[in-house]
């Protein structure tokens, strides 16, 4: 994430409705809080839990933080989230928003800037308690707070605030996005659809693979197996359908031999040839980067320096990483798979592989694995 964001977790809120502390509501293997934590602090270089009562948090591995204000409300958890960050900027996330991912994080931190508010709008209805705060709202905040104001986004007309349009879709449904659990049935929903949408196969997966699809922030596929495999072929198979179904994909391929971009005795060559670390290539219709490095960067790094809006992200290699993986398999060049079936969601092949229980699909059958990138990559909680 941006270096001068930090998130902030909201757990100060008095559950009536659930009657109990939503935050320690048992939820997948611990609690709502832990979940949250999980997903989305590995996000972020500081984050840290705005409570009433911190001692009861300490067990959450998170700095804690006390109420700024007596009064209550949500308005008050936002004030002491910006008044205690360490960053120009803090990402305040509800503690009760356990489908919030962390792309959508991500793009909020990124469009943040310049804002004093930065919040997703869908059909004019706004999110005030995912969304990002400025240190100049503190005055603001504090004076509204104790003249009795209680809905946070009353404030906003007032402010410099920017607004992430959510109505396009791309992002998922928002109704789905933004699920607040208040009531014991909505927590039992909540267990319910993430039993279906992160259960089963998911669940198969290593953990590293799970940990790298919780905490990168655009959905990732790498397309892996053996050399001269057709790895390259079913790559832009499966890029041509996505792209016929709307979604704006990057493509990072692996090289293990090194490359060359730029040719001797251009300019970008002479620039790099003369000890420059990164030189730039800029034009009406694209731009280039080149960043001499003393060590290779994960794909994970990779992936966070993509500044283009994409849905998806398609790796070709980065058998190594811990990205989530389809194996290309061809007999002619072996009857063996490289990966282990802990780490595939599928294998696209021209043979049948038993021992591994993941879905197998032809070498040819591009909507086939585009349905499944759909539903395993693309839809994720």
């Amino acid at each position: 994430m941006d270096n001068n964001v930090s998130l902030a977790l909201l757990a100060g809120g008095l559950s009536t409705r659930m009657g109990e502390d939503k935050a320690f509501a048992p939820f997948r293997e611990g609690t709502l809080l832990e979940w949250m934590r999980d997903r989305l602090a590995p996000l972020f270089r500081q984050a840290f839990v705005v409570a009433r009562d911190p001692s009861r948090f300490h067990h959450i591995g998170l700095p804690m933080i006390n109420d700024a204000l007596p009064e209550i409300g949500s308005a008050v958890g936002v004030y002491s989230a910006v008044l205690a960050s360490p960053t120009e900027r803090v990402l305040c996330v509800a503690c009760d928003m356990p489908f919030v991912t962390p792309r959508l994080l991500w793009e909020l931190a990124q469009g943040s800037e310049g804002f004093d508010v930065f919040v997703p709008r869908h059909q004019g209805y706004l999110q005030p308690l995912c969304a990002v705060y400025g240190k100049g709202t503190l005055d603001a905040y504090r004076e509204f707070i104790r003249s009795g104001g209680r809905r946070i986004f009353d404030i906003y007309p007032g402010l410099n605030t920017g607004y992430l349009d959510m109505d396009d879709g791309r992002h998922g449904d928002p109704e789905e996005l933004f699920v607040n659990v208040n009531t014991p049935e909505e927590l039992e929903a909540a267990r319910s659809r993430l039993g279906e949408d992160g259960g089963g196969w998911r669940a198969a997966l290593q953990p590293r693979i799970q940990a790298f699809m919780n905490t990168c922030p655009l959905p990732v596929v790498s397309f892996i197996g053996k050399k001269k495999s057709g790895k390259t072929t079913v790559v832009l198979g499966v890029v041509s359908e996505l792209r016929s179904r709307g979604y704006r994909v990057a493509v990072i391929k692996h090289d293990t031999h090194g490359f060359e971009v730029d040719v001797p005795g251009t300019d970008s060559y002479r620039f790099r040839e003369i000890g420059a670390e990164v030189v730039g290539i800029s034009s009406p219709d694209k731009y280039v980067w080149l960043n001499t490095i003393k060590e290779e960067r994960s794909l994970q790094d990779l992936v966070r320096q993509i500044r283009e809006p994409v849905d998806l992200v398609i790796s070709e290699g980065f058998k190594k990483q811990d990205a989530p993986k389809i194996e290309v398999s061809r007999r002619a060049r072996s009857t063996e798979l490289v990966s282990t079936a802990d780490e595939l969601v599928g294998i696209t092949s021209d043979q049948s592989f038993p021992d591994y229980p993941v879905p197998r699909f032809g070498l040819d059958d591009f909507p086939g694995l585009a349905d499944l990138i759909e539903e395993r990559i693309l839809v994720r909680v």
